[in-house]
C-alpha cells in the first residue's frame, strides 16, 4: 500500500511522515525496518535523486555487503525488490518512506512490490495510484497553540499569547497558518522575551495590509525576510552566512563545511550556525546542518553575486581536501603514512558514506562553476570508494564529469587518469566495449607521453575489459606486458596485481601449469608488499588453477590460507566464497564430513554479509551431500 502527504512547501509534510514512521517503528509495527530517502524533488539546484541512485545504499541498510550489489541497475533494482520480497515472506514488514518526490518516475520503481509492506510519500504534487492525504494550512486555533507551544518551551512562564488573544491570531493568519511561518515568527518572539505580539505584527504587516500577506508562500516570505532583517541587525554575521549556505550542493552539512563556505574556522562559525537555528532557519540533527527548501530558495536570493563564486571554490577545496585524506587511508598498505585527519580505514568510510551525495553532487558544482582542476582532483579521490561501495552509476557520471574536466584542461596526465577512470566505471556496469575504447584512449595518450607506469596501468585495467568479451589472447598480452614495465619501474605492488590478473586469463585459455605460477609469484609479492587482500585474492585464484589439474591437496593448503586472511580483513563475503571452493576440493578427495564443515562456515558466513544467493547454493550442496 502507498500513501501520499502532499501539499505546499512549509506545511508540514516532511515532519508528519517522520512522526508517523516514528510512531510506527516504536509500535513494533515494521520488525523489516524504517528506511527513509530525501528524493530533493524540489531542490533548488534541479538535482533530483533518481531510483538508481538509491538501489545500492539502500541494500546496504538491508544488510547486504558492498560485493553483493549487483553491477548495473536493472540488476540492483531486481535485488533490491527480491529483498524485501525475502524480508516478507520472513514476517518482516518495511515502510518505505520517499520524501519529497516531484514525479512519479522518482518513486515508482522504488515502490514495495509485496503487499506486507508499506510506502509513505511526500510531495507537492499529485501522485497518481496513491491514497493521498492532502494537508491544508493549519486551523487558526491549531496555529495558536502552536504558537503558545514554541514560546513555552523556550520560556515556559511565556503569557503573551493568553495576553493579546486577539493579536496572536491576526499574527498567524499573517503567517497563512503555515506551520514553518508560525515557527519563525515564534522564534522571533522567543529570541525578544519583553516583544508584544502587537510590535510584531506590526513590522510584519508594515502597512501593506495583512491581506497581502495573508495566503502560501507569500506569507512565508514575509515572515523570512523580517527574520533575516532582524537577525541581520543583531548578529549580522549569522544573517551573511544562510545564503551562502545555500551553495552546499547536498541537503545537509557538516560545521567544516559552513566554515569553509564562510571563510571562517569552524569555531567562529558555530556561534552563528546556533543563532541561525534559534531563528528557526536551520536544524541540527546528528551533528548535522540543514534548512527546509523554501527558505534556501528564499535564502539564496538574499546572495551576493560577488561571493559566490570565492565561497563555492572554498566549498570545494575543503570537500576535495577531506576526500584526499580519506582515499589516501582506503589505499593505504601497512607501514605507509596517511593523515591524521581520520584514524583508519572504517573512519574515512564513515566519512564517505555521510558526504556521500555532497561529494557526488560537489563534483557536477565544480565543472558547472568552470572549477575544473577541482573536478578532476575531487573526482580522482572519489573513485576508490565508489568503488567500494558500488555506487557505480554515481562513479560513471563522476567519470563523465571528470572527463569533460580534463578536456578543457587538456593535460596529458589528467586526460589519461580520466579516461582510466570512466574505463574502470564502464567496466563495473558491463559497458565493455566502451570500457575497452576508454583504456585505449588511456594507453594511447601514455605511449605518446612516455609514461611507463601509467602505460602499464592502461595495460592492467585494458587487459580485465578484453577478458571480459572473452579476448583472452589479447588479455594475456597486456596482462604480461604490464608486469613487464610495472618490473622496470620498481612498482612490486602493482606487479603482484597484474600478475593475479595474467593468471585468471591463462586459466580461461586451460594454461594451468602458467597460471599456477602467475598466481604463485602475485601471492608472494602480496606478501612482501604487506597487501594482505591481495594476497587473498592470489592465493584462492591459485587453489582454483590447482583444482583444475586435479592438485586438491595443494588447492586445500592455498584455500585455507586465503580463507585465513579474508578474516583477518574482515572481507566475510570473500571468505564465504573460498570456503565454497575448499569445500569442492575436499569433496574431491573423498573427505566428506571436512567439506561439509567447510560449507557449513561458509553458510554462516553468507548469513552474516545477507548474501542469500550464495547461501542457497552452498545449502542445496549441502543436502546433496547428505
Amino acid at each position: 500500500m502507498v500513501s501520499a502527504v502532499a501539499g505546499m512547501g512549509g506545511i508540514g509534510k516532511t515532519a508528519l511522515a517522520r512522526h508517523t514512521a516514528t510512531q510506527a517503528a516504536e509500535q513494533g509495527w515494521f520488525s523489516g525496518g524504517v528506511l527513509f530517502v530525501d528524493l530533493r524533488g524540489y531542490d533548488l539546484d534541479d538535482n533530483p535523486v533518481q531510483p538508481e541512485q538509491v538501489y545500492a545504499p539502500v541494500l546496504r541498510v538491508l544488510g547486504l555487503a558492498s560485493e553483493q550489489i549487483p553491477a548495473t541497475v536493472d540488476e540492483q533494482a531486481t535485488v533490491y525488490h527480491q529483498v524485501l520480497d525475502q524480508l516478507a515472506d520472513q514476517d518482516h514488514r518495511v515502510l518505505l518512506v520517499l520524501d519529497n518526490a516531484s514525479t512519479g518516475r522518482q518513486v515508482s520503481d522504488l515502490l514495495p512490490r509485496h503487499p506486507a509492506h508499506r510506502a509513505l510519500v511526500t510531495t507537492r504534487d499529485t501522485l497518481a495510484g496513491a491514497r493521498q492525504l492532502d494537508l491544508d494550512v493549519l486551523a487558526t486555533d491549531e496555529a495558536v497553540h502552536l504558537l503558545t507551544r514554541i514560546l513555552a518551551r523556550r520560556h515556559p512562564d511565556d503569557t503573551r499569547v493568553t495576553q493579546e488573544p486577539d493579536a496572536a491570531v491576526q499574527l498567524v493568519n499573517t503567517c497563512g497558518a503555515l506551520p514553518l511561518a508560525v515557527e519563525i515568527t515564534a522564534s522571533i518572539l522567543a529570541d525578544e522575551p519583553t516583544m508584544t505580539i502587537t510590535t510584531l505584527l506590526a513590522e510584519l504587516t508594515d502597512g501593506l495590509g495583512v491581506h497581502r500577506v495573508r495566503h502560501g508562500e507569500q506569507s512565508l516570505t514575509t515572515v523570512f525576510d523580517l527574520s533575516w532583517r532582524r537577525l541581520r541587525a543583531r548578529e549580522p554575521e549569522a544573517a551573511d552566512l544562510l545564503p551562502l549556505l545555500t551553495l552546499n550542493p547536498g541537503s545537509d552539512f557538516h560545521t567544516d563545511a559552513a566554515a569553509a563556505l564562510a571563510g571562517h574556522p569552524p569555531a567562529h562559525v558555530a556561534p552563528w550556525l546556533r543563532a541561525l537555528r534559534q531563528a528557526s532557519l536551520l536544524r541540527h540533527t546528528n551533528g548535522r546542518w540543514s534548512m527546509h527548501d523554501v527558505i534556501r530558495l528564499h535564502a539564496r536570493d538574499h546572495l551576493d553575486p560577488q561571493q559566490r563564486n570565492p565561497a563555492t571554490h572554498r566549498l570545494l577545496e575543503q570537500y576535495q581536501h577531506t576526500a584526499r585524506a580519506a582515499d589516501a587511508h582506503l589505499r593505504a598498505l601497512p607501514g605507509n603514512p596517511v593523515p591524521d585527519r581520520f584514524t583508519g580505514r572504517q573512519d574515512a568510510l564513515a566519512w564517505f558514506d555521510i558526504e556521500h551525495t555532497n561529494l557526488t553532487t560537489a563534483v557536477t558544482l565544480a565543472l558547472d562553476t568552470g572549477h575544473y582542476e577541482l573536478t578532476t582532483q575531487l573526482a580522482t579521490n572519489l573513485t576508490q570508494y565508489l568503488e567500494w561501495r558500488r555506487h557505480f552509476t554515481d562513479w560513471v557520471s563522476v567519470s563523465e564529469h571528470a572527463l569533460t574536466a580534463a578536456k578543457h584542461l587538456n593535460t596529458p596526465s589528467t586526460l589519461a587518469d580520466a579516461w582510466s577512470f570512466l574505463g574502470l566505471a564502464l567496466r563495473e556496469i558491463r559497458r565493455f566495449d566502451e570500457a575497452i575504447t576508454a583504456h585505449y584512449q588511456d594507453l594511447a595518450i601514455c605511449l605518446e607521453t612516455g609514461d611507463r607506469h601509467g602505460e602499464g596501468a592502461a595495460l592492467n585495467n585494458l587487459g580485465n575489459a578484453l577478458q571480459d568479451v572473452r579476448r583472452f589472447d589479447e588479455a594475456i598480452t597486456a596482462h604480461q606486458n604490464a608486469a613487464t614495465i610495472y618490473q622496470e619501474t620498481s612498482d612490486r605492488h602493482s606487479e603482484g596485481t597484474a600478475l593475479n590478473n595474467l593468471g585468471i586469463a591463462l586459466r580461461r585459455v586451460r594454461r594451468f601449469d602458467e597460471a599456477i605460477t602467475a598466481h604463485q609469484i602475485a601471492s608472494t609479492i602480496c606478501r612482501e608488499t604487506g597487501d594482505r587482500h591481495g594476497e587473498g585474492k592470489a592465493l584462492n585464484n591459485l587453489g582454483n588453477a590447482l583444482q583444475e589439474l586435479q592438485k586438491f591437496e595443494d588447492a586445500i593448503t592455498a584455500y585455507q590460507n586465503a580463507a585465513i586472511i579474508y578474516r583477518e580483513t574482515n572481507d566475510r563475503h570473500r571468505e564465504g566464497r573460498t570456503l565454497c571452493n575448499l569445500g569442492l576440493a575436499l569433496q574431491n578427495l573423498g573427505r566428506l564430513d571436512e567439506a561439509k564443515s567447510a560449507w557449513r562456515k561458509a553458510v554462516t558466513a553468507f548469513q552474516e554479509t545477507g548474501d542469500t544467493h550464495w547461501e542457497a547454493i552452498v545449502t542445496s550442496r549441502l543436502g546433496e551431500s547428505s
